[in-house]
């Protein structure tokens, strides 16, 4: 166990878990371990990047992500780095366009007691490996 009272699997498994139901489309699911204050940070440039409070503002965000998508394939690893969990995260498929779309980027994940308390996302993956949590 860690000093936030997670053990590092169970973190793993509920920041995946809630990849899979963004890829899914279940956005509800995807939201369901934030904290209630969690704050949230994207890049400000991705579409509709910034800062983001709260599983309500974090939800709006991500169903307009996942709107783009008329098929999303997610394709998430993650692993404790210090007292966070790293995701690099591929994604591929075919926007509602029909452009084929593909990327990969770093969501890095603070947890306490199951819940992500703040994530925050890097363009270049190599970036999430070289920042402290509180960047």
């Amino acid at each position: 166990m860690d000093k936030t009272g997670s053990t590092d699997e169970s973190d793993v498994d509920i920041v995946l878990s809630s990849y899979a139901a963004f890829a899914r489309g279940d956005i509800d699911g995807a939201i369901a371990n934030l904290d209630s204050d969690v704050e949230w940070i994207d890049p400000d440039e991705f579409p509709n990047g910034g800062l983001r409070r709260g599983p309500a503002a974090v939800g709006e965000y991500l169903r307009a992500a996942r709107a783009q998508w008329d098929q999303f394939i997610s394709e998430p690893s993650a692993q404790r780095h210090g007292e966070n969990i790293v995701v690099i995260h591929h994604f591929h498929g075919r926007t509602i366009d029909g452009e084929e779309g593909e990327g990969t980027l770093a969501d890095v994940f603070t947890m306490k007691d199951g819940r992500a308390i703040r994530m925050k996302a890097y363009v270049d993956p190599n970036e999430a490996f070289r920042v402290d949590a509180k960047d």
